[in-house]
């Protein structure tokens, strides 16, 4: 099945206000996938022990942690001194027991069981050692959690050299510890480390496998991906450019996996026609991609009836983000019968075409900034105010918004703030509702603008205006 992804969330980088701009707040804690790390017991293991950790692996999957804990224990402490394999066993129960930890948050538990087995490892096997390599990746994510970005990445490191020592430094053993890596520089926001990991994992797959071969496509996804994340259109361009080539020399004419590239590559080509009014639309790369996405959905074998319903609604979209109001109407028409022939497809008739749907919702900046301040970079966070703006609106038949109207406002009176919003909202895309397969207007729509600004911004408009401010009406002024 292809993964298809709708023109729906393409035409603008934000469809509402991003309060994650606030210097106040901090990035969320990454979460991760453990289960590639639990490590079962040895072969040699005796039958307690197996028995133990059956017991273990089914309380981290009903998510009974400190039962997990608690099991994790018995097995440390169950270890036969007098086995051939007791360190073995002894290590890996150790490390079963650090991410038993991990997942309560006892991170300082945690490294230490994990420094522990390590210890255990390299007593018998040395510090070269590839058993090594899984509790180091432990280690580094229980460090992260901490807090403890240096300490992360030094065990990072060492797993990285112990596997190179072992399998060669062009071995696919790398690749989680790389993709871990490539993970925390996003969430530090080191674009250009992050490129660098994605660089270095595809120059892995490309010394195994032709750059033009089917191999490649798991890499090349990844990169599109974070070319995407990054806002690096023109690269992201170039790598669905290439995935599509690739698919097109090894897959059937009208394979589903086809579809994919081209509704990627008509999104990023929708991204430059709405940035630049002078190039044509209708003999654009983003048109010619996705009638190629619903030819191939309807000349498929394949193609289920929402393969079709997702390239027919992509393409309206287009149309209707180009204000093409007769090619829309033709494919929403098309996408409404479709759903409508049984009665199974009606729950996403509903959903998709019988309430508005936002295709492109130019989001305000999110901080006031009326007023010049050089010095603006150092002011400290705390000193903003959190506002709030409310305006309705009718989405009309072609998807645009009109009878726009000031609902609530808070503080009251801020009227740059208020006009940027509704200069915002005047701007506003939808697919347009649809009632028996028509287009219908839809009125008292509401779009809730949040936003921070600086109790002297707010004084300067209101002096400027002329109006009075009550105290009811403002904070902490």
């Amino acid at each position: 099945m292809a993964v298809l992804v709708s023109v729906a969330a393409v035409a603008d980088d934000l469809t509402a206000v991003d309060l994650s701009a606030n210097p106040a707040n901090p990035a969320n804690p990454a979460t991760y996938a453990w289960s590639e790390l639990i490590q079962a017991p040895p072969a040699t293991a005796d039958r307690q022990q197996r028995d133990r950790f059956a017991s273990f692996t089914d309380a981290l999957a009903n998510e009974s942690f400190s039962e997990a804990e608690i099991v994790g224990k018995q097995m440390v402490e169950e270890v036969d001194a007098d086995a051939v394999d007791a360190l073995s066993v002894r290590a890996r129960a150790l490390h079963n027991l650090a991410i038993a930890q991990q997942f309560q948050g006892r991170h300082d538990s945690a490294k230490q069981n994990f420094s522990a087995a390590l210890d255990v490892i390299a007593s018998k096997e040395g510090n070269l050692s590839p058993t090594l390599i899984l509790p180091l990746r432990g280690l580094a994510i229980a460090h992260l959690d901490a807090g403890q970005t240096f300490e992360a990445f030094a065990a990072f490191d060492r797993a990285l050299h112990v596997s190179n020592v072992n399998y060669g430094p062009h071995s696919f053993k790398q690749l989680p510890i790389l993709n871990s890596k490539m993970q925390v520089y996003l969430e530090q926001n080191d674009q250009g480390s992050a490129v660098d990991m994605v660089d270095r994992i595809y120059m892995l797959y490309s010394r195994k496998y032709a750059r033009k071969s089917e191999e490649m496509l798991p890499v090349m996804h990844q990169r599109a991906e974070l070319y995407g994340t990054l806002k690096m259109y023109s690269a992201e361009y170039k790598a669905w450019r290439d995935i599509l080539l690739i698919k097109r020399k090894h897959y059937a004419e009208n394979d589903l996996a086809l579809i994919e590239p081209n509704i990627r590559l008509a999104r990023i080509n929708i991204r430059d026609l709405r940035r630049n009014a002078y190039r044509s639309v209708t003999t654009s790369a983003a048109e010619r991609h996705l009638k190629q996405a619903l030819r191939i959905a309807q000349n498929s074998p394949e193609g289920n009836w929402e393969v079709k319903k997702e390239c027919l609604l992509s393409l309206a979209d287009f149309y209707t983000l180009f204000d093409m109001r007769g090619r829309a109407r033709r494919y929403y028409a098309a996408a409404w019968d479709l759903m409508s022939s049984d009665e199974e497809y009606r729950l996403a008739r509903a959903e998709d075409l019988e309430n508005p749907v936002p295709l492109a919702l130019p989001a305000p900046y999110p901080y006031a900034n009326f007023e010049y301040k050089r010095n603006r970079d150092e002011i400290d966070p705390n000193d903003y105010v959190e506002g709030e703006i409310v305006m309705s609106f009718t989405v009309n038949e072609r998807g645009r918004t009109e009878d726009h109207r000031l609902v609530e406002a808070d503080p009251a009176n801020f009227s740059p703030m208020e006009k940027r919003v509704r200069n915002s909202v005047e701007k506003f895309i939808y697919r347009p509702r649809h009632v028996d397969g028509r287009a219908t207007a839809t009125s008292d729509q509401q779009y809730r603008a949040r936003y921070f600004y600086l109790p002297s911004e707010y004084r300067a408009s209101i002096e400027k205006s002329g109006k009075r401010v009550r105290p009811w009406q403002t904070k902490k002024h």
